[in-house]
């Protein structure tokens, strides 16, 4: 099991760095190619619109639809991540609180064996036993 940084461990940590990188990344694809489409100027002296030439000649996607399946996808791997990161530190802590009853239970029954041992043994009855014949 990793270890823990805080509330966080290290795997956390890391997936979120890394989707939020990504997912910056795709708002600034899809930021690019909506200034580049509303840009007071020429459209021979568009910078933005002559690179999204070349990269929609690459992968057949403008910068707004790349940005924005890139953001989906993040999401969705996002969702994924933290779905399954808040069920492993719910197991964590119901763990621990099983932990906690059981020791409790066993500290409690301790005390009753303490009880049950110190209390004086029953007095001899007053009959002696019979023996068999």
């Amino acid at each position: 099991m990793s270890k823990k940084i805080g509330r966080f461990s290290r795997w956390e940590i890391f997936w979120i760095v890394l989707t939020s990188i990504i997912g910056f990344g795709g708002l600034f694809m899809l930021v690019l190619g909506l200034v580049g489409s509303f840009l007071p100027v020429l459209n021979s002296e568009n910078w933005i619109l002559s690179s999204q030439a070349t990269f929609k000649d690459a992968t057949g996607l403008t910068y707004i639809w790349f940005g924005a399946i890139v953001i989906v996808i993040d999401a969705i791997v996002a969702c994924i991540y933290l779905n399954y990161f808040a069920k492993r530190s719910d197991m964590d802590s119901e763990r621990a609180l099983r932990r906690a009853q059981r020791l409790k239970i066993i500290a409690a029954s301790e005390k009753v064996v303490e009880v049950a041992s110190s209390e004086p043994s029953a007095a001899p009855s007053a009959e002696p036993e019979k023996k068999a014949e």
